[in-house]
């Protein structure tokens, strides 16, 4: 079975609609800050230097949600985050996000590896090894 990373997130005014409810843009926002906590806690990040004057970075080719209840301000949501797929050059992120027992929205996001350099064109990148290696444990298929 695999693992599953969870991490809080308490809504901010600034998150809210005129209504008083999380705006449906919002829980994007949420979903790429438990991404970025779930890789810290791993050690690594959505940017890291090679050591040959370029960076792998991971932009998203494709996002998803799905909305079963609202949030409000105050509310303290759980982001639960584990890997769909880990291709040879991308990862397919699943979130389940939650306050308490009641689920609120569940989502995905496709990232690719690539290459930056500056001043060229990104470059598709194979995902390294000890990166997929530490991904590995949350890896549902």
């Amino acid at each position: 079975m695999s693992q599953k990373f969870v991490t809080q997130r308490r809504v901010e005014f600034c998150d809210t609609d005129a209504a008083g409810i999380v705006h449906f843009a919002s829980f994007l926002c949420y979903m790429e800050q438990a991404e970025h906590n779930f890789l810290r806690s791993l050690g690594l990040s959505v940017s890291q230097d090679q050591g040959d004057g370029s960076h792998l970075s991971w932009p998203r080719v494709h996002v998803e949600c799905d909305y079963q209840d609202s949030a409000r301000f105050e509310d303290v949501l759980d982001i639960a985050v584990n890997i769909r797929r880990l291709g040879q050059k991308s990862i397919t992120y699943g979130f389940e996000i939650s306050r308490g027992d009641d689920k609120i929205a569940t989502g995905g996001v496709v990232a690719v590896c690539c290459k930056v350099r500056s001043g060229s064109p990104l470059e598709s990148a194979v995902v390294p090894l000890d990166f997929a290696e530490r991904l590995l444990p949350f890896c549902l298929e």
